[in-house]
């Protein structure tokens, strides 16, 4: 047989082979692409699960530091806020609190820090003095803490807020005043349910929008030259 036959010969064995092989590698390579398809989206999946699960529990910051005073602020949660204020200064955390008190909204003719100076009166919570305050956002709120902390001389405190307004709150506090030393504590609702915040409606409701204000914060807000107070 003539060297260009043989050749010719096993080039038509080779085609004669890949074409048979073609299919079973088409199949492989396709099978393959699924699986690794399928093993993304399962990760994929898990780890916005793993993500969700954690929304709760990573807006709140439970983490109070020995300071000078304690502000308990007007998103608080009211009683529960003010109420483990004074338990922390019972500790040895603070010798005073602060309590910010509205003084713009009137409720039957009276402000809420006509209301909240006569609870102390009658409670006798004589650690614990007003802080009027007229900002209706925690930004604006700034300013008001400052003229207070400013004016019994303090340098550093416990900043007091709803569990799930913790992580803005502190961010927001040390970023606009930054010459104060800052920690926070979680009040209001169990904080330590925040890992099931799904459970319950209310919660999940809470999440939601403190996300958004969070994720405003920090897009939008703290990137500014000057915080839009409002």
């Amino acid at each position: 047989m003539m060297p260009t036959e043989v050749i010719f010969s096993t080039l038509s064995v080779m085609l004669a082979v890949q074409r048979e092989l073609h299919p079973r590698l088409h199949r492989r390579s396709s099978f393959s692409r699924r699986v690794v398809t399928l093993a993304l989206f399962a990760l994929v999946l898990a780890l916005a699960i793993f993500l969700l699960s954690r929304a709760g529990s990573f807006l709140v910051v439970d983490d109070p530091q020995p300071s000078d005073v304690i502000v308990v602020l007007e998103g608080s949660g009211d009683t529960p806020g003010f109420d483990r204020a004074l338990e922390l200064q019972r500790q040895g955390y603070a010798r005073r609190v602060l309590l910010d008190a509205g003084v713009s909204r009137g409720i039957y003719g009276r402000s809420e820090a006509d209301l909240a100076k006569e609870y102390l009166e009658r409670g006798g919570k004589d650690v614990t003095q007003i802080c009027p305050v007229m900002g209706a956002t925690v930004p604006a709120e700034t300013a008001d803490v400052e003229r207070c902390m400013d004016r019994i001389g303090a340098q550093s405190a416990i900043l007091m807020t709803a569990d799930f307004e913790t992580r803005r709150t502190l961010s927001i506090f040390r970023k606009l005043l930054p010459q104060y030393g800052w920690s926070v504590a979680a009040a209001s609702t169990p904080y330590h349910f925040a890992e099931a915040y799904w459970k319950h409606r209310g919660w999940a409701k809470t999440v939601l929008v403190e996300w958004e204000e969070f994720l405003w914060w920090k897009l939008v807000d703290q990137r500014r030259s000057a915080v839009v107070l409002h």
